[in-house]
């Protein structure tokens, strides 16, 4: 059973008593009247699908009365553990808005220049035209031989004197993120600017991840994991507790 103080984990604190104790869910849903579905809400600390802030205290309160375990630490760790989730959700908010402003202006810039370059290859395309009019208007009469080779020249292809050195760059070395627990910790991970996901580890666990271009870590407890990337050690900047956002490389 769960005892230890610091936990965050008010779900898997109600779920440890009630199973050490026997108590099915449909008896707590029966005596609480609170619909099975929400106790699974709240044992798997699904905070997207739970209702509001005062109605999940009430829920607690009653969950834990009802299976003999301490109302007032239940309500404690859920408080404790939505500041974690509300940190995570405001530093993705915050890293995503930027990012969004960066490419739309990258995208812009690219745009402009290819209308440029579109206008530069016309503009020397007419002028090209224009010149080589103006040339046969002054030419004197050629022999046919003569107008033969100048019609080929007019019409070959012209070439660089040198190819041009086109470089083909190598597939990317993947990038293996090796993550072990010290303390007890929640993670949310973004890789390769991919959907996050979100992971709550105890001391001892373990997550291997691999990825392309790299890693966003949103760590709520920074002294709490080791990082390796590809066995190399990876510092973490912050303190116990303390929740902070990392992006490797």
């Amino acid at each position: 059973m769960t005892t230890d103080k610091k936990s965050l984990s008010f779900g898997r604190y109600l779920q440890d008593i009630r199973l050490s104790k026997g108590i099915s869910l449909e008896t707590v849903a029966e005596e609480t009247r609170i619909r099975i579905d929400n106790l699974l809400f709240i044992e798997g600390e699904n905070h997207d699908k739970l209702p509001n802030e005062v109605f999940v205290k009430g829920f607690l309160r009653a969950f834990a009365k009802a299976i003999g375990a301490d109302g007032d630490e239940a309500v404690r760790r859920y408080q404790s553990r939505l500041k974690v989730v509300q940190k995570l959700a405001k530093s993705e908010a915050d890293l995503m808005i930027p990012a969004g402003k960066f490419w739309r202006r990258l995208l812009f810039c690219i745009g402009a220049l290819l209308c440029l370059i579109l206008l530069s290859v016309f503009t020397v395309s007419v002028l090209n035209k224009r010149s080589s009019s103006t040339e046969l208007l002054k030419t004197n009469i050629v022999q046919p031989a003569d107008i033969k080779n100048e019609r080929k020249a007019d019409f070959e292809p012209q070439y660089d004197t040198e190819p041009a050195n086109i470089q083909i760059n190598n597939k990317p070395e993947k990038l293996i993120l090796k993550i072990t627990a010290i303390e007890e910790t929640w993670l949310k991970i973004i890789i390769d600017d991919q959907k996050p996901n979100e992971y709550y580890l105890k001391p001892g666990d373990q997550v291997e991840l691999e990825a392309t271009l790299g890693y966003n870590l949103f760590i709520g407890n920074a002294g709490g994991i080791r990082l390796l990337l590809n066995s190399e050690s990876i510092e973490v900047p912050g303190k116990s507790g303390q929740v902070v956002n990392l992006k490797i490389p």
